[in-house]
């Protein structure tokens, strides 16, 4: 699909075409045909979904024909509700801004409905290109407080005493995971955000808004670098999250075994008196006692309570 945004006053209007004049042109899942037209327009042939999700840095940051072509992983949540990092190029060619992405993105949609927060404005494809940043810049930093909150209410379930403590540490090493990826995941965005302002800043110089969109993108570098402060900061907490929770798993596992131990010694003497005197031999002593099998009793009785009182005098029970 594509989108032309053109600016009307502090808004932004979509046109479901492409329009050559548009400061703007976003496509969203384009196909090969959608690629090839805009592509013409630019100039020169624009990047395939497997070209965006090249590993090798240089195959996301580069120049073509003097122009920029920058690909970020960005955080994105799917319909599902899991999170996953899909590739955005940004292309800003002199008389436009073009972008390619194949996920909808919470900031793409925040910019369009909120253009007027931008700090520039969308005059020009240049301004609009640092509100697009800053968009996906606050939308990163929302979600990094998100995250955090969701793993401050799993640290405070973990140490909790009393009622409503949760037991089921399966349940909460799935959240911990759960959440851990969701941290790598947002600073594997971030990185890849801070590379592509570093790689953007020096072809700003060319354009008559360049001065203001250099410092603005510095700005956002800035803030970008603050939220993956943060971002390390969540990691950390898992980590303890992680220790804390599989050192509770291991202390149940040795009550579990204390409690086996201390039942194994408390039957174990009474066992035995029962095995001695259990044998079928013909001469026994005592095996013919009035008060034999009392006394046995007794004896079992008496072997097995005095564990208990020494375990309990050690503070072991």
């Amino acid at each position: 699909m594509i989108c032309s945004y053109r600016p009307r006053g502090e808004a932004l209007t979509c046109q479901d075409t492409l329009e050559s004049d548009a400061p703007w042109i976003d496509l969203v899942q384009p196909d090969a045909e959608e690629r090839a037209t805009v592509s013409k327009l630019v100039g020169f042939d624009l990047p395939s979904l497997a070209d965006q999700e090249e590993i090798e840095h240089s195959s996301r940051l580069y120049l073509e024909r003097g122009i920029p072509v920058m690909t970020a992983l960005l955080t994105v949540r799917t319909d599902t509700g899991t999170v996953e990092t899909a590739p955005v190029t940004f292309i800003p060619t002199p008389d436009r801004l073009v972008t390619i992405r194949h996920q909808p993105h919470g900031a793409f949609r925040a910019f369009h409905d909120h253009p007027d927060r931008s700090s520039l404005g969308v005059d020009s494809a240049t301004r609009i290109l640092v509100g697009l940043i800053e968009a996906v810049v606050d939308r990163l930093a929302d979600f990094t407080e998100q995250v955090g909150r969701e793993i401050d209410l799993m640290t405070r379930a973990a140490f909790q005493i009393g009622e409503g403590r949760t037991d089921d540490h399966e349940a909460a090493l799935r959240d911990i995971g759960r959440q851990d990826t969701v941290v790598m995941q947002i600073r594997e965005s971030l990185t890849s955000l801070d590379r592509l302002l570093g790689f953007l800043q020096p072809s700003l110089g060319k354009s008559g808004d360049g001065d203001e969109a250099r410092r603005a993108i510095k700005s956002a570098q800035r803030d970008v670098r603050t939220i993956s402060e943060q971002a390390n900061f969540l990691t950390s907490k898992t980590a303890l999250l992680l220790d804390a929770t599989l050192g509770m798993i291991s202390i149940e596992q040795n009550d579990i075994g204390k409690t086996f131990s201390i039942v194994a010694t408390v039957f174990l003497p009474p066992t035995l008196i029962a095995s001695i005197f259990g044998m079928n031999f013909t001469v026994m002593p005592i095996l013919e006692w009035r008060w034999g099998y009392y006394a046995c009793l007794a004896l079992m009785v008496a072997t097995a309570v005095a564990p208990l009182l020494w375990f309990k005098r050690k503070g072991w029970l």
